[in-house]
């Protein structure tokens, strides 16, 4: 019974150090909408067919640099279509390391499908992309976050954003394949997000763990001596 006694109470002390998670904080990495997701609805920079009789098919990047280092999680970003949500295009939005102050090597790529977007002008909510490759963004490192149309049928826009922020802006007569930055654009409106992790534990919880190891470790030796 004594030696039972002291099996649960071993996995009682393993089930809580297991249940210590490392110390994580959900971080906005960067965000340039106004309060509440707010950003400009009836405005913004041409994705795909311009509308301009050119024939050129826009895509547009934005440049955001972290202050801290962390695991790129989700993207918010506020996109629209300019005749409403019977776009056939979809639209490829990237996640984008520098070259040179414009758009380089992709990190992650993600796909809005058609139908996805709201009419220009309403207060639409932004769309959320979710990441799956999960990369590492350093901390004093631009990076970049780009849009472009796969089709270039359809007139998207990205909406720019309301709070005044004037980052180096890029844009794209051919799809993303070539680009000229800095546009002076105003930028779009979106919001990065990512972890911050350490596997370090609080210092709370590093007296706690060595409190049960404490306890745990009396418990048997006195058993034993018995």
């Amino acid at each position: 019974m004594k030696y039972r006694s002291a099996i649960l109470m071993s996995m009682g002390v393993w089930a809580l150090l297991l249940a210590i998670p490392a110390v994580s904080r959900a971080d906005v990495v960067f965000n340039n909408f106004g309060a509440g997701f707010s950003y400009n609805t009836g405005a913004g920079n041409f994705i795909g067919n311009g509308l301009d009789g050119s024939g050129s098919n826009y895509a547009e990047g934005d440049t955001f640099t972290p202050t801290t280092t962390a695991t790129f999680t989700s993207l918010e970003i506020a996109l629209s279509n300019f005749f409403g949500p019977t776009n056939t295009d979809r639209l490829a939005v990237s996640l984008d390391a520098n070259s040179g102050d414009a758009p380089g090597a992709t990190l992650e790529s993600f796909i809005v499908a058609p139908g996805t977007l709201g009419t220009l002008g309403n207060n639409n909510a932004p769309i959320v992309l979710n990441s799956v490759v999960m990369p590492v963004l350093t901390a004093g490192t631009q990076y970049w976050v780009t849009v472009s149309d796969q089709a270039g049928v359809d007139s998207n826009v990205w909406n720019w954003n309301s709070t005044g922020d004037m980052s180096d802006e890029a844009i794209s007569t051919d799809g993303g394949s070539t680009w000229f930055s800095p546009s002076g654009l105003t930028p779009g409106a979106y919001q990065v997000n990512g972890v911050q992790s350490t596997t370090t534990p609080e210092p709370s919880a590093s007296w706690f763990v060595i409190g049960l190891f404490a306890a745990a470790a009396a418990v048997f030796r006195k058993w034993r001596i018995q």
